[in-house]
């Protein structure tokens, strides 16, 4: 009888709480299930992929710049990793006779001197052939060089070799472009091209990326990080469905949909189509391990 007692007290104490609180908020609602196992319905939305990337920048597709004869270095306009076109003067350059006649002047008169020989010898202005960045100098000003020396080296290309640092699902495909920054200077961004990839071993959803810098000027730096996103892609109106409800077997994927079927025997029936209605599999505990569907890898 006191059990009884205390077990009507309580009853009482919840339903005074209950009265109090208000009304119950109604459950949430709830997929429908037949024979055990949940059924679902295909949404529509947009789905818009971007990964994380990292990587460095390296000089790519790279020529020299020769003396074209012998003689000194006077002047050296460019640093290394500056943006150059075929207008930049990387530096100019005195024949070798012209050299001893300025050695020769004093300095106050050597102007003097280098306008009454400029019909005969002159400075050369040294040119890239082809735009890119100066990744080496080889000389100063005041260097003697002879035919052949080698000047400088430019880079047509700048590509970052890199990865993306989240894991990835979706397929990567050449032409995909991504937005990079200076890993320390976030003001210096490029505009990149991934222009081949590669899965990394070991780590099926992260892959090695070579991203082609499209708009070369100042700022890019060789052999430094450069950090970016890469656009995957973008669907509008997508069928889209949860991850582990997609069963995968032998390279393919399947999803349970009902079907709209007609004629029938007792043998076969024959398929109309199928509604956007689905179930979802049943996963086998030696499928799923720490939280996670190993087959979604």
């Amino acid at each position: 009888m006191k059990i009884k007692l205390l077990n009507s007290a309580a009853l009482l104490l919840a339903a005074s709480a209950a009265f109090a609180a208000g009304p119950a908020a109604p459950p949430a609602p709830q997929s429908p299930v037949w024979n055990g196992v949940q059924q679902h319905t295909l949404k529509t939305g947009d789905i818009v992929i971007y990964t994380p990337v990292t990587g460095i920048a390296t000089a790519q597709q790279t020529y020299d710049i020769f003396a074209p004869f012998d003689g000194r270095v006077e002047e050296l306009q460019t640093e290394v990793f500056s943006f150059v076109t075929p207008l930049t003067v990387l530096t100019r350059m005195v024949s070798t006779e012209m050299a001893a006649l300025l050695d020769s002047s004093p300095e106050e008169s050597r102007k003097q001197t280098e306008r009454r020989w400029q019909d005969i010898y002159s400075y050369t202005e040294i040119k890239p052939e082809i735009q890119g960045v100066v990744t080496n100098i080889y000389v100063e000003p005041g260097t003697r060089v002879n035919k052949g020396d080698r000047l400088f080296t430019v880079a047509k290309k700048v590509v970052i070799i890199g990865k993306n640092t989240e894991p990835l699902y979706s397929k990567l495909a050449a032409g995909m472009t991504a937005k990079v920054q200076h890993a320390r200077n976030t003001e210096m961004k490029f505009e990149t091209e991934l222009v081949d990839f590669l899965r990394i071993k070991g780590t099926p959803l992260i892959s090695r990326l070579w991203l082609e810098v499209l708009d070369l000027r100042e700022g890019i730096k060789i052999g430094e990080q450069f950090n970016g996103v890469l656009f995957v892609g973008k669907s509008t109106n997508a069928m889209l469905v949860p991850r582990q409800h997609v069963i995968e077997s032998g390279g393919r994927r399947f999803l349970i949909t009902e079907i709209q079927t007609g004629l029938e025997t007792a043998e076969e029936i024959e398929l109309l189509g199928h509604s956007s209605l689905y179930l979802e599999p049943v996963r086998r505990a030696a499928e799923i391990k720490d939280g996670k569907d190993k087959k979604a890898l």
